[in-house]
């Protein structure tokens, strides 16, 4: 069995699929590779840059074609075929760190955990900034519970997303997960819905992925944000709804953990970005009464964080001067161990 099966979901992708495949061909893991190119539908090159890819590397990259079924769909296909040891997801736009593939496939050789933990960096292409972002377990490779990550959430929030999990293969595909179709944003259900099961976790000292930021056409911009409300809405009530589902512990903790990340991203839209503010206020209302029913003890941990974002749309303070707010030293000296989070 291959140690790792990386799956990519590509659509339209000629643009960046040989960086993305380049990045994870280190001639010394080969053989412990499997990827997976999922072309979802593509009407560019990308199937003949993958075809190309299959026929230098066979046994290596593989490349399934189906009709267009958005970036879960690919996911679904992608992630049932795969065959490895620990499965990752990396999008045809990002990249990974060749150069760590080796400790990498060393690591999951030995480890058996039901999700694996990698640092990984964003890259913006606009600013060329680059940003590391890590966990900070109290040792790397040490086999941890998910009560153990909730209880130092702090730690290990900013490598708990997309780009920092991996999960062992036969625990994802025993779950049965099914991730939304023909919608954005549903990475965030990839992220919580098999966590939430998880009993081992173990956090390694590496950086793996490479997240592509800053370009104006991708689901993150503000623009897109707003324009796709509706489908940061749709995930938002399907991780409500399943989280609701678990019973008292750190899988449901976990859950209201994600869906308040998510929640506070589709406040910042509604409120910070929305032109209508009535109608962002309307929105972000109804949003705040769902998760307060699902999540009460969440809900108050974030209180006021929301109550200031009211007050800011009212005064149309956007989104990236609210955060800018939040980072001043000034603000952050006068709110000391107080937080609006």
């Amino acid at each position: 069995m291959k140690r790792l099966s990386f799956v990519i979901p590509a659509y339209n992708s000629e643009k960046y699929l040989e960086k993305c495949l380049s990045s994870m061909l280190e001639p010394s893991v080969l053989e412990d590779l499997e990827i997976i190119v999922v072309n979802d539908g593509s009407t560019d090159a990308t199937e003949k840059i993958a075809l190309d890819f299959c026929g230098r590397y066979p046994g290596t990259v593989r490349l399934i074609t189906q009709k267009n079924l958005g970036h879960g769909g690919a996911l679904n296909t992608g992630c049932a075929a795969a065959q490895g040891k620990y499965l990752k997801v990396v999008d045809a736009d990002d990249w990974v760190e060749r150069k760590n593939l080796p400790a990498l496939i060393k690591a999951l050789e030995t480890c058996d955990s039901d999700v694996v933990l990698t640092h990984y960096r964003t890259v913006n292409i606009t600013t060329g900034e680059d940003k590391a972002w890590r966990c900070y377990p109290e040792a790397f490779g040490k086999t941890m519970t998910l009560a153990d990550v909730m209880n130092r959430w702090g730690d290990f929030d900013r490598a708990l997303t997309f780009h920092g999990i991996a999960y062992r293969r036969d625990f994802y595909q025993k779950m049965g997960i099914s991730l939304s179709e023909h919608i954005f944003y549903e990475d965030h259900e990839f992220a919580t819905f098999p966590c939430c099961h998880a009993e081992t976790v173990t956090p390694l000292d590496m950086f793996v992925y490479v997240y592509r930021i800053g370009d104006v056409n991708q689901s993150v911009s503000d623009a897109n944000q707003l324009r796709r409300i509706s489908h940061v809405e749709a995930v938002l009530n399907r991780l409500l709804t399943e989280g609701e589902k678990l019973p008292q512990g750190a899988g449901r903790d976990y859950a209201a953990a994600k869906a308040q990340g998510l929640l506070m991203s589709y406040l910042t839209t509604a409120l910070l970005v929305c032109p209508d503010k009535a109608q962002g206020r309307r929105l972000a209302e109804k949003a705040v009464q769902k998760f307060s029913r699902c999540f009460p003890e969440a809900f108050r941990q974030m209180a006021g964080k929301y109550r200031a974002m009211v007050l800011c749309g009212r005064l149309h303070i956007t989104s990236a001067r609210f955060q800018a707010l939040l980072d001043n030293p000034l603000v952050r000296k006068i709110r000391g161990k107080h937080s609006f989070s």
